[in-house]
């Protein structure tokens, strides 16, 4: 996993995208969508040769380990 990635995740204000999945290559949200397949196939094009950071944006009242 590319950390640079996955720590934009966690400093992003992503509460418009609650319930969407979202792509972030270089450090950016490159693709969101209620379909996953979309993202990454989004995410693949605009970052090709890259491994995007893709996940579910929780709901506000998710705990996550």
């Amino acid at each position: 996993m590319n950390t640079e990635n996955y720590n934009t995740f966690l400093k992003l204000d992503l509460s418009s995208y609650i319930g969407d999945w979202v792509a972030i290559c270089d450090g950016k949200i490159v693709s969101t969508d209620g379909n996953i397949k979309k993202v990454y196939e989004d995410a693949k094009e605009k970052c090709p040769n890259k491994r995007p950071f893709i996940t579910k944006v929780p709901e506000k009242d998710s705990v996550i380990f």
